[in-house]
């Protein structure tokens, strides 16, 4: 049973991941962000961040899709959480390194984020496959969910952690039991969490230490 959690760069640990071991992809990397006063922005946001809320730059989504695509077994699905700013390069990236796009997906959220153009309640989900298609394990799911957001007060430890509940969802529709998932930005490790609760195997990598740490104390 292989439950791996790295503290590393995802670039660099993804090349130590052998051609089409894994079973599902299912990660939210860090997205571009409004930045500079320039629009409304969450709280915890300051105004002279660089459009990203941790301290690592932003990568290319073409070179770690790629590693994805490489990894994926053949007739897999994989998962990117992805915003308005980012929605763009994200679909070209996937196009670019092969894969191809089943849906993509909505979670309403039940708080929202200020913004000049339409308050905004969803975030989206980005849904692609390797190969040929597979259905998902439950074809009645809709493309929608309408989610809790994880608060301070519910535990929330990740300021862009998602609910563990719609996680899971995603990886019993796109995964068996015994599969092996991937979340290369696992964050504080929800996904590899899920992946747990629902008897999968997991690898998560992760960059930033704290979260590491927040992760590994989860995960017990």
């Amino acid at each position: 049973m292989i439950q791996k959690l790295i503290l590393g760069d995802c670039l660099e640990e993804l090349r130590n991941i052998s051609d089409e071991s894994i079973d599902l992809v299912l990660t939210d990397p860090p997205f571009k962000m409004t930045k500079n006063g320039k629009s409304c922005r969450p709280n915890y946001m300051p105004a002279s961040n660089s459009g990203s809320l941790f301290p690592s730059a932003i990568i290319d989504p073409k070179l770690w899709m790629g590693e994805c695509f490489r990894v994926l077994k053949n007739r897999t699905h994989f998962y990117t959480f992805c915003n308005n700013n980012d929605i763009r390069s994200y679909l070209n990236a996937a196009d670019s390194v092969g894969f191809e796009l089943h849906n993509i997906l909505s979670m309403i959220k039940n708080t929202k984020m200020p913004n000049r153009w339409y308050l905004k309640y969803t975030e989206k989900i980005l849904f692609f496959r390797k190969g040929a298609a597979k259905r998902i394990n439950d074809p009645t799911s809709r493309d929608y969910f309408n989610v809790e957001t994880p608060t301070l007060a519910s535990g929330k430890v990740h300021p862009t952690e998602k609910p563990l509940s719609l996680i899971q969802k995603l990886i019993e529709n796109s995964s068996n039991e015994g599969d092996l998932v991937l979340d290369l930005f696992m964050g504080s490790g929800t996904t590899l969490l899920a992946a747990k609760n629902l008897n999968r195997q997991f690898i998560g990598i992760e960059k930033e230490e704290p979260y590491y740490k927040i992760c590994l104390e989860r995960l017990k």
